[in-house]
């Protein structure tokens, strides 16, 4: 049996429709991020966007925005007296789109973590500490941590170990 014109019309209004609604769901529900290397401006427009309360600390030489999601993730960004995003660190149930943490990082890291898994065997911490780009992640299901920083954009008298 052939479809009328009229049915083929309402098919394919109605799948643009649902096409419309998803695409739309999609990009209110997509957590963005300061990406590391970014500013703190690109943070208050995060927190905006994804409803997220922020807690912020000033710890001397930086500030560390603090996330905490709707999904229970907590994710800290670490902010330069110059408003440069310098580390991020996560803990919690999820882990977030690290594409979208990690930025123009993302890329270093994907490859970086490649090489690393493939030399190794079974499941371990990720731990890539190369010049430009320091990831340490680890975990399980529902209990994730990790944290990302560039060393050549630490502030003066500021360590590692302070991102966590």
């Amino acid at each position: 049996m052939k479809a009328s014109t009229q049915e083929k019309k309402h098919f394919w209004v109605r799948n643009a429709q649902g096409m419309a609604i998803a695409l739309m769901l999609m990009a209110v529900t997509s957590p963005a991020f300061a990406e590391l290397g970014g500013t703190v401006n690109s943070i208050q427009a995060d927190q905006s966007r994804m409803q997220a309360v922020v807690q912020v600390d000033e710890v001397g030489a930086y500030s560390v925005y603090e996330m905490q999601l709707s999904m229970g993730t907590v994710i800290r960004e670490y902010v330069s007296l110059e408003g440069r995003v310098f580390g991020v660190a996560w803990q919690g149930p999820f882990i977030p789109d690290l594409k979208l943490l990690l930025g123009t990082y993302f890329e270093h890291y994907s490859r970086s973590a490649r090489a690393q898994r493939m030399s190794n065997v079974g499941r371990q911490p990720l731990h890539i500490k190369e010049s430009g780009l320091v990831v340490e992640t680890s975990g399980h299901m529902r209990a994730y941590w990790g944290r990302a920083f560039d060393p050549g954009l630490l502030p003066r008298g500021v360590g590692m170990n302070e991102i966590r």
